[in-house]
């Protein structure tokens, strides 16, 4: 299996993260209300800028980006997995995600004294649930939060994986 290479997400990696962001109902799972479609690097660079302490990353396999994913702080000193994004379609369900995963809870570990590690899943998400689960996660007993959008009702789980 080639070898996964986690980095900081910089800006000349935002054409990569746009050309995966397919439709607004990709951009809604990946990011909840915060962006708007087409997701643009104005956007971004605004919320990196509000939020200067979250730190994007990106996983490059064999040289091509695979995928994006988020580490952002919280005040009850677990870090939180977000905008966790397996780029191509193709490849998704073959290990990537678990493996990008496990890296970002690995850099957890190596920037925050944290017990445990956190993040939040649509429930209609199977796969994603299942790969969260694979790498270690467990639901949080009721901790849910409901979105809407498109005319209809998301319900956002808690996640969690102790270290």
């Amino acid at each position: 299996m080639a070898e996964l290479i986690l980095r900081r997400f910089e800006e000349v990696d935002f054409d990569w993260l746009q050309s995966w962001v397919t439709s607004p109902e990709l951009l809604f799972q990946f990011s909840g209300e915060r962006f708007s479609y087409p997701l643009s690097l104005e956007q971004l660079t605004e919320y990196r800028a509000e939020y200067p302490d979250r730190r994007m990353y990106i996983a490059w396999v064999q040289g091509q980006p695979m995928a994006f994913g988020e580490i952002i702080p919280q005040d009850n000193g677990r870090p939180r997995l977000g905008r966790i994004l397996v780029g191509n379609p193709a490849i998704r369900g073959m290990g990537i995600g678990a493996r990008f995963i496990t890296a970002l809870v690995d850099e957890c570990g190596r920037l925050y004294d944290c017990d445990a590690v956190e993040l939040n899943v649509w429930d209609e998400n199977i796969s994603a649930i299942r790969c969260y689960e694979k790498v270690g996660f467990v639901f949080q007993a009721d901790d849910r939060t409901v979105l809407s959008a498109f005319g209809r009702t998301f319900n956002i789980h808690k996640m969690v994986k102790m270290r």
